[in-house]
């Protein structure tokens, strides 16, 4: 009897023992579940701090006046007036050329070119297909300073980044890419005033018709030539800043005008007109202010080896890639001032040699790449 008491006690201390360590297993494993999902809990605290010291020190970068860019899905178009001559088409290129660059990197998604027919009617229709497709900016070189105002407005109601340039619009809210045309008309017609003697007959030579190049040079002219009453306008062409239309302008009406002292380029690609018009017709080339074509600059290195002078003078149609950098820049909150100036290229008689070996149909122009544009734009 006790033996049997014996073994039943010791089945029941197995039983325990066996009990006992069960529990303990299970014990074990529920501590391990718990601490993975700590783990996991902190892992997310983590990344999320990370997250936000990141955008914290974007947002502080963004407060010190960086001009990084980072990545971004943005869409810009370029809405172009004008396309009808070399320094837009080279405008359009340097845009590309830009636009190609900042979707390489990552910095846009992608952009869209539109080309007009230097009417407001068009280029109405223009920026409002960039309305209806949602881009994120436009870079408006425009046919009108106000006349696009209405439809400009309804692209910045709806977040629409605005970047006019080269000829650009009156209206809050835009930012504006510009020249100093005034200044630029004022100091080749002064060269003009200075080489001829204060006297003789000049030609002018205009811009697209309504476009703020235009005007602005036109007033920079004329703000000289009133002071010069023994310099006479024999005549005003419409060159459209194109040599052909030029050409076929001064051919129109050289016939019935004295003789010619100088002419007074627009700077657009107009330059060789005046120099084809009057060779065509065996005259003598007048001092003719060029417009840093290379065809130009060629036929000017040449004479002058004969003692022709005269200067040259153009803006920069690598401003359409400035204007796509600036628009990124804008999208990416670095600091824009609202209204910028570009810069003019003069060359001068001592400086030919420097430009010889521009390509044709090439407008001497530095390339705006953001780096330039930080530092020539940007920063002034």
């Amino acid at each position: 009897m006790k033996l049997r008491q014996r073994l039943l006690a010791l089945l029941l201390a197995s039983a325990m023992a066996l009990c006992t360590a069960a529990c303990g297993s299970s014990t074990e494993t529920t501590t391990e579940t718990d601490t993975s999902a700590t783990e996991g809990t902190q892992e997310d605290t983590t990344a999320a701090e990370e997250t936000d010291a990141a955008e914290s020190e974007a947002a502080d970068g963004a407060a010190a006046g960086t001009t990084d860019l980072a990545a971004g899905d943005y869409v810009i178009g370029l809405s172009n007036s004008f396309y009808g001559n070399t320094w837009r088409r080279q405008m359009v290129d340097s845009f590309t050329q830009a636009a190609e660059e900042a979707k390489s990197e990552g910095y846009i998604a992608d952009y869209e070119i539109q080309n007009g027919d230097n009417t407001v009617n068009t280029q109405i229709a223009q920026i409002n297909s960039f309305i209806l497709e949602g881009v994120d900016a436009i870079c408006i070189n425009a046919a009108s300073s106000t006349a696009l105002n209405d439809v400009i407005q309804q692209a910045m109601d709806q977040g629409i980044v605005i970047v006019a340039f080269d000829s650009i619009i009156d209206l809050e809210g835009a930012y504006t890419m510009d020249y100093d045309w005034v200044s630029m008309g004022e100091t080749k017609t002064q060269y003009v005033v200075d080489a001829i003697g204060g006297e003789g007959n000049v030609i002018i030579v205009r811009g697209p018709s309504g476009a703020a190049p235009d005007e602005g040079i036109y007033k920079g002219i004329m703000n000289v030539l009133d002071q010069y009453p023994d310099v006479t306008v024999a005549a005003e062409v419409l060159g459209e800043a194109d040599a052909t239309v030029t050409q076929e302008g001064i051919l129109n009406i050289i016939s019935s005008l004295p003789e010619i002292d100088a002419v007074i380029t627009h700077c657009g690609a107009d330059s060789m007109g005046v120099v084809n018009a009057f060779e065509s017709m065996g005259m003598e080339v007048p001092l003719t202010i060029g417009d840093n074509t290379a065809e130009f600059i060629n036929w000017w290195a040449e004479q002058a080896k004969s003692g022709y002078e005269t200067m040259s003078v153009n803006s920069t149609p690598s401003c359409g890639a400035g204007a796509l950098w600036v628009a990124v820049a804008i999208l990416n909150g670095v600091d824009v001032p609202q209204n910028m100036y570009l810069p003019f290229i003069y060359i001068n008689q001592d400086e030919i040699g420097e430009y010889t070996d521009l390509e044709a149909g090439e407008i001497a122009s530095p390339y705006m790449s953001y780096e330039y544009v930080v530092e020539n734009i940007l920063q002034q």
